[in-house]
């Protein structure tokens, strides 16, 4: 056989074996790796945090709740100790490129080399982008610019911050974000089955929310709704059982030994049932500084939650500053003008100490009344060395 046919040959073959498997226009998909560890100290009074002693029957009253006696969480000659010390660590591994198609791929395998329950990937393109993850978020939460409000505090009955997402988005979430039109995006997400059961006995099926957050200038508004109904069939007991009967969450007939999950059992202050959210919030630069400010309200079958926040932010030569202010409320479904309310004042400073090296210093001051029973106050400090790569 003629040598220049064999060779044409081969080279014909190679030629549209590479066209097959790897097109020109298509890239490999890029592998980053970030990480960060934390050492932190922290200062608190959690000894000092009022708490309830009550021994009650198991036919106790709604009325009995104003007759609880608090006492401090530490006894006999116990005392606090501190600081107390923690370190913490997280390595994230993700991948994106875009294929000869133009579809953009991305994989984010999140907290841990090993991914798994926090893994996310996510598809791009002309359309927009649509992502699936294990305990995503909600759209309320992708579309609130402010602050969530969730500041550390020594409380044991603490309220925390605004609520971003009801009981129905859990599980696996698809999350669409259309593409942004005039500085607007458009967030959708779906939870089709809040344990990511096989069967439809999860407590909450086909929870859908919305949400959208427009930029113009130096102002950022976004807004987000979302509503999860109960499932009938469900076999836990995430739906509501209010009674003014004292529960027993420790299973020594009626010893409830915490003030906020008492007043819960006895006036119906749980989250369950069909749930409602919605949300509010914006940010805006100012000169140096940036203020941030939301309101959300959850509101369920039994106890509702509202939360409202204001912040600031701002830097001053080498340091940065921070300014907080929180407030939640949870009324109860037996006692329309009695609630929960908590408020929560923080304050922060850092500074860099080199690349990627941080120093934070942090304080909050919370009062926390639960039932009426009169307000009891806690501080925490915190010392923080955060090493990001």
């Amino acid at each position: 056989m003629d040598k220049k046919i064999l060779l044409s040959g081969v080279a014909a073959l190679l030629i549209s074996g590479a066209i097959f498997t790897a097109p020109a226009s298509a890239s490999a998909l890029d592998v980053s790796m970030s990480g960060e560890a934390k050492l932190t100290a922290t200062f608190n009074d959690a000894c000092s945090d009022s708490d309830v002693d009550l021994s009650t029957s198991s036919d106790a009253s709604a009325d009995d709740v104003t007759s609880l006696s608090a006492h401090t969480a530490c006894s006999g000659n116990d005392s606090d100790d501190m600081p107390v010390w923690a370190t913490d660590s997280e390595l994230e591994f993700s991948a994106s490129g875009t294929l000869a198609n133009g579809l953009g791929v991305s994989v984010d395998l999140g907290k841990g080399a090993e991914g798994g329950a926090g893994s996310e990937i996510a598809l791009s393109g002309a359309f927009g982008s649509i992502a699936w993850k294990n305990d995503g978020d909600s759209a309320v939460k992708m579309a609130l610019p402010n602050a969530q409000g969730d500041l550390t505090v020594a409380s044991r009955d603490d309220l925390g911050g605004h609520s971003v997402g009801t009981a129905g988005t859990a599980g696996y979430v698809v999350a669409f974000t259309a593409p942004s039109v005039g500085g607007m995006d458009l967030f959708v997400t779906y939870a089709p089955s809040s344990g990511n059961s096989a069967v439809n006995d999860d407590a909450y099926l086909d929870t859908i929310a919305i949400g959208a957050k427009m930029s113009a200038g130096d102002i950022t508004i976004g807004a987000g709704w979302e509503s999860a109904s109960y499932n009938s069939n469900a076999s836990s007991a995430a739906g509501c059982i209010a009674s003014s009967a004292a529960i027993d969450p420790d299973g020594t007939d009626g010893a409830l030994v915490n003030l906020a999950a008492t007043a819960d059992a006895l006036l119906g202050g749980d989250l369950c049932g069909d749930q409602s959210l919605m949300g509010i919030g914006a940010e805006m630069a100012l000169a140096d500084m940036t203020i941030n400010a939301g309101y959300t309200k959850l509101d369920t079958d039994e106890a509702d939650k509202t939360t409202y926040n204001v912040g600031l932010s701002t830097s001053v030569g080498d340091y940065s500053l921070g300014l907080d202010y929180v407030n939640s409320s949870k009324s109860y479904i037996l006692a329309s003008t009695t609630s929960q309310d908590q408020t929560v004042i923080g304050a922060s400073l850092g500074t860099s100490l080199g690349d990627g090296v941080d120093l934070t210093l942090g304080f909050t001051s919370s009062s926390v009344d639960v039932a009426d029973t009169g307000a009891h106050s806690n501080y925490n400090a915190e010392v923080e060395l955060k090493i990001t790569y």
